[in-house]
């Protein structure tokens, strides 16, 4: 599992960065984050850096290309390596049921999310409110992940281990169920106190049981 931070070093927009430019970078996304592109301003961004506002136009054109500069390599190189990392080591197994597949795709994304919160706060955001950025995304999700996915939903829906439902819709009752248990502790309520192991299982729990086949 790789940090965002260090994959971003091979991306064209951030290759090479002097130290003060990535001091600017990082600056971007903790205050994108916090208190949303929209409201950030670029001499808040150099202040939190600890540098000039000029050393911003230096490297970036304006705030939304420093926007993009984060964006960008998410959706055209980040997510696609990331995922296909998540297709070797988790969707080349056969699972014996549900609970296992279902825990082992939540526990590995989890363990992503937790490391990248930032950065998936401001795409969370940005994907919601930009059509631009949903497009990219959407388009940038490798063939080879989708198959590989589908292949492992068929299997268990082959083997009556999974309801024989559409894979659009098991996708979205995945999704929904992690999404809601991610934005509430990483995005809305980050300060809040809770017991992450019980509350991860409760979630994977309420996934297997929706998705079970009726007996």
């Amino acid at each position: 599992m790789h940090n965002i931070i260090s994959i971003y070093e091979n991306s064209p927009e951030t290759h090479g960065l002097t130290e003060k430019q990535l001091k600017i970078f990082k600056s971007a996304i903790e205050l994108f984050s916090k208190k949303g592109y929209a409201n950030t301003s670029t001499k808040e961004i150099a202040e939190n850096a600890g540098v000039s506002e000029g050393s911003i136009f230096k490297k970036f054109k304006n705030k939304e290309e420093l926007l993009f500069s984060i964006l960008n390599p998410l959706s055209r190189n980040i997510l696609p390596q990331l995922v296909n990392e998540f297709s070797e080591e988790t969707l080349q197994i056969r699972y014996e049921s549900l609970h296992d597949f279902i825990s082992a795709l939540i526990h590995n994304r989890n363990i992503f999310v937790k490391e990248n919160v930032d950065v998936i706060k401001i795409f969370v955001d940005e994907f919601i409110y930009d059509l631009r950025i949903r497009d990219k995304m959407v388009k940038a999700v490798p063939y080879q992940y989708i198959k590989s996915f589908n292949d492992v939903l068929n299997d268990l829906k082959k083997r009556n281990l999974m309801i024989d439902w559409m894979n659009s819709e098991i996708w979205r009752t995945i999704f929904s169920a992690y999404f809601g248990y991610v934005a509430e502790h990483y995005l809305i309520f980050p300060d809040m106190k809770f017991d992450e192991k019980v509350e991860l299982e409760h979630t994977i729990d309420a996934i297997v049981k929706a998705l079970t086949p009726n007996v």
